[in-house]
């Protein structure tokens, strides 16, 4: 029985990565695990960690790679994978034509701007003023919308509740 493929076109440029984008490829290779836990923590959702790589890695295509300073270059792909993240989840929000305020049950349902302060602060550890520059704010309003996440999860009843599961 003959098995029948399709023929593909190969284009140069698309397999041969320039040497900054192989770079680039390199330091997220050996940093993928952190990358992908932050996006992830970000995000939540796996579509859109997959467009959130897909936007980063298209984005940091067309900036230098600093390759005499490591610490630089994975900082900077850090921040991008944050920006990025941050803009992909908007994106995604106005898309599905939501309030951004709505009335939340876990960490995954708190308001984005509560939720990505949250996690920026205290998962990631970033500080005040990289929080506000990453979410456009003024940084006097980073603890208000960090307060507000705690508030609202610590009347989220525990998981054991919501399952029927109580230690014995």
């Amino acid at each position: 029985m003959a098995t029948s493929f399709t023929p593909v076109l190969f284009t140069p440029s698309l397999f041969t990565p320039s040497p900054k984008s192989a770079s680039w490829c390199f330091l997220l290779l050996e940093h993928l695990d952190e990358f992908a836990t932050l996006v992830w923590y970000l995000v939540a959702d796996g579509k859109l960690v997959e467009a959130t790589f897909a936007r980063t890695m298209a984005k940091l295509d067309t900036t230098a790679f600093e390759s005499s300073i490591p610490a630089l270059a994975y900082i900077q792909a850090r921040d991008v994978f944050i920006t990025q993240a941050i803009a992909v989840l908007s994106d995604a929000r106005r898309e599905e034509d939501e309030s951004q305020f709505f009335l939340p049950s876990s960490i995954g349902s708190l308001p984005d701007l509560p939720r990505l302060a949250f996690v920026l602060r205290l998962i990631i550890r970033s500080p005040e003023t990289e929080v506000a520059k990453y979410l456009g704010l003024p940084p006097s309003e980073v603890q208000g919308l960090v307060t507000y996440a705690i508030d609202r999860l610590s009347i989220v009843p525990p998981i054991s509740v919501l399952t029927g599961c109580h230690d014995a």
